[in-house]
């Protein structure tokens, strides 16, 4: 996945106390770095959240604690040989999977079985603008089975949401998750602006 471990601490250096993401996108990190042995950044960000306490779905916490969790799991990645981009891409996705079993996702599951793709990617910018307070994102149809999502100034970044949108997408329409073929490429330095082209 394209996105690189200078991108994300550029975002970082970005991040203001006001810039929130919903406790179940930080469980979904803290669940992904045990799964993949960042069990230090783990112990580290649990004392930081709440001196182990759990954490609220819907509670908001400072985006820059995601990307510190984020940042902990690309590298544990890249120490056994992985790729830094694709370890956040996987976290992503299971993100995607964890909010696709969350309560506002199973509402936004039925709703997605009754409409289709398109009214399906067309909900992504809406639900972004709900869960996070940063960035901007649209949804344009390119023809009936393939659409473009685009992402301006998202400070989680491009390999963690393209992970996200995909999963989510595909798990909420009981899709084969390889159904939906997908291209992402940024349109500036850090990769917080990008598009996502998606085809069915």
């Amino acid at each position: 996945m394209m996105e690189r471990r200078p991108q994300l601490l550029a975002r970082l250096s970005r991040c203001r106390g006001e810039h929130l993401v919903p406790g179940m996108f930080l469980e979904a990190a803290l669940t992904s770095a045990v799964a993949r042995g960042a069990n230090l950044a783990v112990e580290q960000a649990r004392r930081q959240i709440a001196d182990g306490a759990r954490l609220v779905e819907n509670y908001r916490y400072p985006v820059a604690w995601m990307l510190e969790l984020l940042d902990h799991i690309g590298r544990a990645a890249e120490d056994r040989g992985g790729s830094y981009g694709e370890a956040l891409y996987l976290t992503g996705r299971e993100a995607g999977l964890a909010y696709v079993r969350s309560s506002v996702g199973r509402m936004r599951a039925m709703v997605a079985m009754a409409s289709g793709l398109h009214r399906t990617l067309e909900g992504v910018p809406n639900a972004a603008a709900v869960a996070v307070n940063f960035g901007e994102r649209s949804y344009r149809r390119l023809s009936p089975s393939s659409g473009e999502l685009t992402f301006k100034q998202d400070l989680i970044g491009l390999a963690w949401n393209v992970g996200m949108v995909v999963a989510s997408t595909s798990a909420a329409l009981a899709m084969d998750p390889d159904a939906l073929k997908f291209e992402a490429s940024p349109i500036d330095e850090d990769a917080s602006s990008f598009l996502l082209r998606i085809s069915w």
